[in-house]
């Protein structure tokens, strides 16, 4: 696992599936994290990819397997995460297909919605002991 996704992981919390199935979890990020390194220069933003990656991670909890991105089919970037800002993570729609899953995920920041996006993830299997 890359270090970004190692830090991304340990920044998770509260993950839960609601009553109609759809993965949650909650992220805050510090001033230290490794994706607000040079992200910008003098006015820490956290990329988008490591959005997508959030997304990623809570897939791979709820599912126990790891993800593959196969496809960003839409992306859209509303407001900024911060360092110290405390954001949820939730996946909509999640439909799977045979080898390849879509869905759409939100992330929020309290009744503001950051970002939006429509994916296309490959589920591996963990491989045996």
């Amino acid at each position: 696992m890359s270090r970004i996704a190692q830090e991304i992981r340990e920044s998770m919390f509260g993950f839960a599936v609601n009553g109609t199935g759809e993965p949650a979890a909650h992220f805050r990020f510090g001033e230290n994290f490794i994706g607000f390194q040079g992200h910008f220069p003098g006015q820490k933003v956290l990329p988008g990819v490591c959005q997508v990656q959030c997304v990623q991670t809570v897939l791979e909890t709820w599912k126990g397997k790891t993800v593959r991105l196969r496809e960003i089919v839409s992306a859209k970037y509303v407001l900024p995460v911060l360092p110290g800002d405390e954001i949820a993570c939730r996946c909509l729609d999640v439909k799977e297909g045979t080898g390849l899953t879509s869905l759409r995920a939100v992330i929020t920041r309290g009744d503001e919605k950051i970002s939006d996006f429509r994916l296309k993830v490959i589920l591996v299997p963990p491989e045996p002991a």
